[in-house]
């Protein structure tokens, strides 16, 4: 009887076979559970996201991402946009339509005739003042500043 219990006390502290796999298991089912929850938790973020996106900006004329900029005040390809002195108004109607004002529809935070990202910005252009509701001129004195390859080119 004393032998029989010396080996459930081994088995307890560890050292044989099935306690590594037990081991094993329970790490995969921690591993398997902290994935499920991420995934929830990007799924809830998204919904919450969607549901809760602010308010047209009325003093500005600016739209939200999620809503079309009205086709009126969209002017056309290289009507208020453009003066780039780096080449990169060629990528303006492929950015922005020719939209100073539009914000991209995929949640970058892109702006603008260029579609400047908000980083990008503020590493190279902060000095210009801020991006959102930044005038065309004031756009392509960014745009000149950056090489083509941020547009692909």
């Amino acid at each position: 009887m004393a032998s029989a219990a010396g080996a459930a006390t081994n088995t307890i502290t560890g050292g044989d076979t099935h306690d590594n796999s037990v081991s094993a298991v329970m790490s995969y089912l921690g591993t398997m559970a902290y994935l499920q929850n991420k995934a929830y938790l990007n799924h809830a973020a998204s919904e919450y996201a969607a549901e809760n996106s602010p308010p047209r900006l009325a003093s500005s004329g600016l739209t939200h991402p999620s809503e079309p900029h009205p086709a009126s005040s969209a002017p056309a390809v290289g009507g208020a946009c453009g003066g780039a002195t780096n080449g990169a108004d060629a990528f303006i109607g492929r950015e922005s339509g020719g939209n100073p004002a539009v914000f991209n529809t995929g949640g970058s935070g892109a702006y603008g005739c260029y579609q400047i990202m908000p980083g990008t910005w503020a590493s190279s252009c902060s000095n210009l003042g801020p991006e959102i509701g930044s005038s065309p001129a004031t756009q392509a004195a960014c745009a000149s500043r950056l090489p083509l390859s941020a547009w692909g080119g």
